[in-house]
């Protein structure tokens, strides 16, 4: 688990605490609408704050689209990563903001994103075991 703090400054949330072992999650995120895009089936946006180079632009390493819960505050999304041979793996995220969005706590999920018809008994099991 990770836990963030808004940067009002910056306008994006840095990294607070964050459990021992190895996490693809960047120090520092930006959460905003989405404001483009309609491929995206979200309204909010969480993405990371670097970029490499691509044909024809530039791809930003850390992306997902935010999906509501059923949980006041509570977002799941995915992180698309590529593996050896190139074969798409999506990373669930579960992240939960406080009331007022000036914490943001996030679980990563390496390799496993649930089905849509199995989400909202993950998010249940996920906040029932309190690893949000």
């Amino acid at each position: 688990m990770v836990t963030f703090a808004l940067d009002t400054d910056k306008g994006r949330y840095t990294v607070e605490t964050c459990e021992p072992g190895f996490t693809r999650v960047p120090r520092e995120l930006i959460v905003e609408d989405r404001r483009f895009n309609d491929d995206i089936n979200a309204n909010l946006i969480l993405r990371g704050t670097e970029t490499e180079k691509k044909t024809g632009g530039r791809s930003v390493k850390f992306f997902t689209g935010l999906l509501p819960t059923t949980q006041t505050g509570v977002y799941i999304g995915n992180v698309l990563t590529f593996g050896r041979n190139g074969e798409r793996i999506r990373n669930g995220v579960l992240l939960r903001f406080s009331t007022d969005a000036a914490r943001m706590t996030l679980r990563y999920f390496p390799a496993y994103y649930p089905y849509p018809d199995g989400r909202a008994a993950f998010v249940s099991a996920v906040l029932d075991r309190g690893l949000l």
